[in-house]
């Protein structure tokens, strides 16, 4: 029997505007429509968590530089975790957890394209948006195909407490590298040392951060595995090592400048013999599923902690929640729990 709500309304939330710096409430808006009914083929999801990535920020521009772009009138881009309330394809079944690229809004019609099954007895489900999810998967082939490192080598992880960071530096120390983690107050840093096992935190915003990765890294660095760009990107760069690895995954700094700047100390690159590179986790598509069961077992083993900031909510807070992801308040991946998580 299905579980299709009779009186729900569905809550979608639409870009009105372009933001100007950081996207807030003031360039949403929050529209109601029926519960889509799926057709042949098709299932009805209901979202229980969404995700609050900074890279969003990032196609919320009035730019033609960018092939995937968040429009004013757009449904606003998001990944959800969700049940299958209705299903009228044969590879899914009512009841099912699924991720995938739905939208900011409570209900999705779907043909399966890009949906994911997950395992809710392996980790919970939010954690498939986070440590299990992309972010995780980002961290994972980076830092395991892209970063060179093992025992010996230094590792420094910018936006280190993040989604992303968070689980980048643990691997590196599953692997056998010093890390240094890069943040942006003194609590994170301790979380980081204390809770994830971070060999070093930097709080940059307290002294030099150049004196500080020195200190830290007599040998310099090996890799950086940067989120953020501009000045603690830069900094980093008159430290990196003899064929040394900059792996660019995110530039935070950069989402909300109207001018995007690349990096200025990029002469080191050339003096050390050092390499950078831009990573896309989708390029390891066909791995995706071995490397799940690899950080399931580093959780399992106690070895790897994935951090969910949950915070409750509907729609209409995504635009809230978003601006303090931007303002640095969470730990790990910041995550939407809807009311049907709770119901």
């Amino acid at each position: 029997m299905s579980d299709r709500p009779n009186a729900a309304r569905n809550r979608q939330l639409f870009m009105t505007r372009f933001p100007e710096g950081e996207a807030g409430p003031q360039d949403f808006e929050v529209r109601e429509a029926p519960v889509p009914e799926p057709k042949d083929g098709e299932v009805l999801v209901e979202a229980q968590y969404l995700s609050v990535d900074a890279a969003l920020r990032l196609i919320m521009r009035d730019s033609k530089d960018f092939l995937f772009r968040v429009q004013p009138g757009d449904l606003v881009r998001g990944t959800v975790a969700g049940r299958i309330v209705e299903s009228r394809n044969p590879a899914f079944k009512e009841g099912d957890y699924v991720t995938g690229g739905l939208g900011v809004q409570n209900y999705s019609v779907s043909d399966g394209a890009g949906l994911s099954l997950v395992d809710t007895a392996i980790a919970p489900l939010p954690s498939w948006l986070g440590g299990m999810g992309v972010s995780g998967l980002t961290a994972y082939f980076a830092v395991t195909e892209e970063c060179r490192l093992g025992p010996g080598k230094t590792l420094v992880v910018n936006g280190a407490a993040g989604a992303v960071g968070s689980v980048a530096g643990q691997i590196g120390r599953i692997l056998g590298a010093r890390v240094i983690g890069i943040t942006g107050s003194d609590d994170k840093a301790r979380w980081l040392t204390e809770e994830l096992g971070f060999d070093v935190a930097i709080n940059y915003k307290k002294g030099d951060l150049y004196d500080q990765l020195v200190a830290a890294a007599p040998d310099r660095i090996d890799a950086i595995f940067d989120n953020v760009g501009g000045p603690i990107l830069n900094e980093s760069l008159r430290w990196i090592g003899m064929r040394g690895t900059v792996l660019m995954c995110g530039s935070t700094s950069q989402y909300t400048q109207e001018k995007i700047e690349g990096p200025s100390n990029y002469i080191w690159l050339g003096t050390m013999r050092a390499r950078m590179q831009g990573f896309v986790v989708y390029d390891y598509l066909d791995k995706f599923a071995e490397a799940q069961k690899q950080i399931a077992q580093w959780m399992n083993e106690g070895k790897l902690v994935l951090r969910d900031n949950i915070v409750d909510g509907d729609v209409g807070d995504f635009p809230d929640v978003f601006q303090r992801l931007y303002r640095g308040e969470n730990r790990g991946k910041m995550v939407i729990r809807l009311p049907a998580a709770t119901a």
